[in-house]
């Protein structure tokens, strides 16, 4: 490597997490600041499904999910704390054509008729779910290990920044302030936990009314949702939405049990296209975005680090 910079990587969620361990990866010194720990992150609400959603454009999605999707096929069979491959039904009306994702699953089946429980289209794969606090933890310490350093701060202008020859900005919804980005949002979701129970598979499912809800089995529970709601910032908890949500899941999945263990809300970083570029301060040192990421932060994490790492080292070079 030519250059040993000093990085400075904002966000501690999934985004920031994966850029920080490649940048670290490459011999960079590399500082994370984020208001929470990664524990405490929206990424750390999330289900969290291999799945695109909620976020664009469409043929830049599909493809960072699709080199995402090989990494975590390798950190599943390396034994990563938190990664494991399951089985995925996903069932929809009314029928589309298919995501150019879908095609390129280990196991991608198209569901007959009498497969599909009554919906216009389906199909099934296996798909890599992500246990986030357990995956979370191992990011971080693979942060430490090799040498990356966490404080706890909250930013108010990238002038604090001085010291540091680049900056990575993976602050999520907090990019609306800080980059005064007026075409952020929030989407709030609502999932529920409940007791893993005999469920073998995960689901997906979206009705032709709109709604739409997911299963995603874990070690110990099984995550329910859920919602979508935009422009909605409340963190409180809806007893009749979380009491929907199992009753829409327990529908398709009538293994599931019946008590709900918890119940939490996150508001996914909405945008209306995902901004991973690189800009120049005032000073010339160089600031790449990653944020926007809606519903597939984790969906995209890899592929995107692996854009950021590529954008840093051109600055620098």
């Amino acid at each position: 490597m030519a250059v040993r910079a000093r990085i400075l990587v904002l966000g501690a969620g999934v985004s920031g997490l994966s850029s920080a361990v490649l940048l670290l990866e490459r011999g960079h010194a590399v500082t994370l600041w984020a208001r929470e720990d990664p524990l405490h992150t929206t990424s750390a609400v999330a289900a969290a499904l291999w799945y695109p959603f909620e976020a664009g454009p469409p043929e830049r999605v599909a493809a960072w999910a699709a080199r995402s999707y090989v990494r975590f096929l390798e950190l599943a069979r390396c034994g990563v704390p938190g990664v494991v491959i399951e089985a995925l039904l996903d069932l929809r009306s009314p029928a589309i054509d298919p995501p150019t994702w879908v095609r390129g699953l280990e196991g991608f089946v198209p569901l007959a008729q009498e497969q599909r429980a009554g919906f216009e289209q389906g199909w099934s794969a296996r798909v890599p779910v992500i246990e986030t606090p357990l995956y979370l933890a191992w990011l971080a310490e693979r942060v430490r290990t090799l040498g990356g350093a966490f404080e706890r701060r909250t930013l108010e202008s990238f002038a604090e920044t001085r010291g540091f020859d680049a900056l990575v900005n993976c602050t999520g919804l907090g990019a609306r302030e800080l980059c005064d980005d007026r075409q952020c949002y929030p989407i709030r979701g609502q999932i529920v936990r409940v007791p893993r129970g005999p469920v073998a598979r995960a689901l997906v499912f979206h009705h032709a009314n709109g709604s739409f809800g997911y299963v995603v089995p874990r070690a110990r529970d099984c995550v329910l949702g859920g919602t979508a709601e935009r422009d909605n910032a409340s963190l409180e908890l809806d007893e009749p939405t979380s009491r929907a949500i199992l009753a829409r899941c327990r529908a398709l999945e009538p293994l599931l049990p019946e008590t709900i263990v918890s119940a939490a809300a996150g508001l996914r970083p909405g945008r209306d296209a995902i901004r991973l570029e690189r800009e120049r301060l005032p000073d010339g040192r160089a600031l790449v975005h990653d944020y926007g990421h809606g519903g597939c932060g984790v969906t995209l994490s890899w592929a995107c680090a692996e854009d950021v790492l590529a954008l840093v080292t051109e600055a620098l070079n």
